[in-house]
């Protein structure tokens, strides 16, 4: 593009400076000739008229050379126009000097003649062809003068002619040769990325999800190769999902299934047909297991319809403290067996929220269970109500406890399903759906909910409730 441009304006200036050199050609330098020519032509005109007067006195003549004087003088004045400015004006000055000189010779002898009085006719004669061979002579320098600016500019045309034809060719042929060498470039490259494309492709449905790194290629197969990336993560997200959901399967509901296949086997076999009270635990096993799984799978469900937005909230206007308070002395069991201490600590004169009250349970009971699954026999659980953001009356619940702390790696991933809060430690495993439905349940209220935590020292989960 670059070299079209300097092209045309290259051309766009040869073709201005041509055409002013083809008009001064033209208009100028080719009149100044033909004047010059017609001028000469009619100086010896007169010369030739005005010897047959003076000899025969016939004032036909006389008039014919006056005739013709008025064309010469009118030439003569459209090649004063044409001198103007120019060099060979000094050169036409002297030349209409030596005509007005010539006329008024001429004029004088004519009024000798008509007064009869008698003159040195040789010595006129003598003068007027001095003064007419110096005419001619200026006017064949003017003409030869005109001729050669006329040929030299011609000659400049010829030249930038030649220089526009020369330039317009090299310009096209290095158009022609960047423009393949550029396509050349830009195709291999493009080629080489929808080939190192194909090859990803090719690897993810061999189960590599592997990004594209170091892509040099055009915009679009640049954006091509970030959607591609994107889709890569979401897909090893669904792989990963995937994972954790058969992990999630095969422990949550295959232990359970195992674990009532074996009990009923047992009493089918009659193996404590003589002992009721082993036949009543095993049926309790039974029972146990049946409702462990109807947890899981109503688990699943909810999940499932909180994604789909087709979760049912039934919203009621209550204190949120009395909930707190019914699920730690719940808990507080659990607290007492494992030496830890469980506190709440709460502001005056909280307000009321709306919220689903059976959702609201089921969270808190995770996050508190979860506090106590986590924290170390001798240590603390606090739980902290307190009204914050007082223009819009937000409440604020905090669960902090003395555990192990999560990973920072594992923060953003906490609140997405099948993920597990891991520390090392020997604890029982969740379903890894409990703070994921949580998300769910907070964001369905109008709040937030969040995790600060240290690795070592603890975790602190909040939540946000607006007031009703």
């Amino acid at each position: 593009m670059m070299l079209v441009l300097f092209l045309v304006i290259f051309v766009t200036i040869k073709l201005n400076q041509l055409m002013q050199l083809t008009r001064a050609a033209s208009s100028v330098d080719g009149q100044t000739v033909r004047l010059t020519e017609r001028l000469s032509n009619n100086m010896f005109s007169m010369v030739g008229f005005e010897k047959k007067y003076l000899i025969s006195r016939d004032n036909d003549f006389y008039r014919r050379f006056l005739r013709i004087k008025n064309d010469f003088n009118t030439d003569l004045q459209q090649l004063r126009l044409l001198m103007a400015g120019s060099e060979k004006n000094k050169k036409f000055s002297e030349t209409r000097g030596l005509c007005d000189k010539y006329f008024s010779i001429f004029t004088s002898e004519i009024e000798n003649i008509k007064k009869g009085r008698r003159y040195a006719y040789a010595n006129y004669q003598t003068q007027k062809e001095k003064i007419i061979e110096k005419i001619n002579k200026n006017f064949k320098e003017i003409n030869w003068t005109a001729r050669s600016d006329r040929d030299e500019k011609i000659q400049i045309s010829s030249q930038i002619s030649y220089n526009v034809f020369i330039t317009t060719s090299i310009a096209a042929g290095l158009s022609i040769f960047f423009g393949i060498l550029i396509s050349f470039f830009n195709t291999r490259t493009i080629n080489r990325s929808i080939l190192l494309l194909q090859k990803k492709t090719n690897d993810i449905a061999e189960g590599k999800f592997e990004k594209i790194s170091g892509i040099d290629s055009p915009p679009e197969i640049k954006e091509l190769a970030n959607d591609f990336n994107i889709m890569c993560d979401r897909l090893r997200e669904l792989d990963e999902l995937k994972e954790d959901f058969i992990s999630h399967v095969s422990h949550e509901l295959r232990t359970p299934l195992t674990a009532i296949r074996e009990a009923s086997g047992l009493l089918i076999e009659g193996a404590f047909a003589d002992e009721p009270k082993s036949s009543q635990e095993l049926l309790t096993i039974v029972k146990d297991e049946c409702e462990r799984l109807i947890v899981s799978v109503n688990r699943i469900l909810d999940l499932s319809r909180m994604e789909a937005k087709m979760m049912d909230y039934h919203f009621n206007r209550v204190s949120l403290i009395y909930y707190i308070r019914k699920c730690l002395l719940k808990l507080a069991p659990i607290a007492k067996r494992k030496n830890i201490i469980l506190k709440l600590r709460r502001q005056k004169h909280l307000p009321d929220i709306r919220m689903d009250t059976e959702r609201i349970i089921q969270l808190l009971d995770n996050l508190v269970g979860n506090a106590l699954k986590f924290t170390d026999k001798g240590g603390s659980v606090i739980v902290e109500v307190l009204l914050k953001n007082h223009a819009r009356k937000m409440i604020q619940v905090s669960i902090s406890d003395t555990g192990c702390g999560i990973h920072k790696e594992n923060m953003e991933n906490i609140f997405k399903k099948f993920k597990r809060i891991e520390c090392g430690q020997n604890t029982a495993r969740g379903t890894g759906l409990g703070l994921s439905i949580a998300k769910y349940v907070i964001t369905a209220h109008g709040g937030e909910i969040w995790v600060e935590s240290t690795l070592g020292k603890g975790s602190t989960f909040f939540f946000s409730l607006p007031a009703a």
